[in-house]
């Protein structure tokens, strides 16, 4: 199995860094009331509910990192389980516009001292979550897909953000909340063509 890069695994921390703090831009243009407002669209969602859901994923997978000591191949004994579906839901995250932000910036801190003991972080970690019918099932994974789970997750919930700010007659900037690939494939199809490299 090829190991991530070094530069691979900085491209995750950085992208987790940029997309929380752009979050954290957003829901400050935001007062308390707008951030608590529930959907009519989709009932019993509000932008501080969809804040605090993203944050959860990330401080499961980062509180299994915790104590984590050594980069071996740790294949025979993996990292986890890491529950998904057990989240702690803090309510000051989704109450407050405030309190959304700290709590990013408290996720910010973590991806942060993770960039800084890349030494110490190991390969496999295993993923626990709940399946369609409530049964419960378990998944080995790797660290780095799971950070990259958590950052596209969050791109995810971004567009519902996004959406719910339009609900509320706000004009989100809306790269926020598209995927890299999406993004990037908008940009290749407004590059100018070069006639010299087109076959005949």
């Amino acid at each position: 199995m090829a190991s991530t890069t070094s530069e691979d695994r900085d491209h995750l921390f950085s992208h987790a860094i940029s997309y929380l703090r752009h979050l954290s831009g957003i829901i400050g243009k935001l007062d308390d009331a707008q951030y608590t407002r529930g959907s009519k669209a989709l009932p019993g969602s509000t932008i501080g509910k969809h804040v605090r859901h993203v944050l959860d994923h990330f401080s499961l997978l980062f509180a299994a990192l915790a104590d984590a000591q050594s980069a071996a191949d740790n294949l025979q004994h993996p990292l986890g389980p890491v529950d998904y579906a057990h989240r702690e839901r803090n309510p000051t995250t989704e109450s407050t516009v405030a309190g959304g932000q700290a709590s990013i910036e408290k996720t910010v801190a973590s991806v942060d001292r993770l960039r800084h003991r890349e030494a110490a972080i190991p390969t496999f970690i295993t993923i626990s979550d709940t399946m369609p019918g409530g049964a419960m099932a378990s998944f080995l994974s790797t660290v780095d897909r799971e950070l990259w789970f958590c950052i596209h997750h969050m791109v995810h919930h971004n567009a519902i953000i996004a959406s719910l700010m339009f609900e509320l007659g706000l004009d989100p900037p809306t790269e926020f909340a598209y995927a890299p690939s999406t993004i990037k494939l908008g940009h290749d199809l407004h590059k100018p063509v070069d006639a010299s490299k087109m076959s005949a």
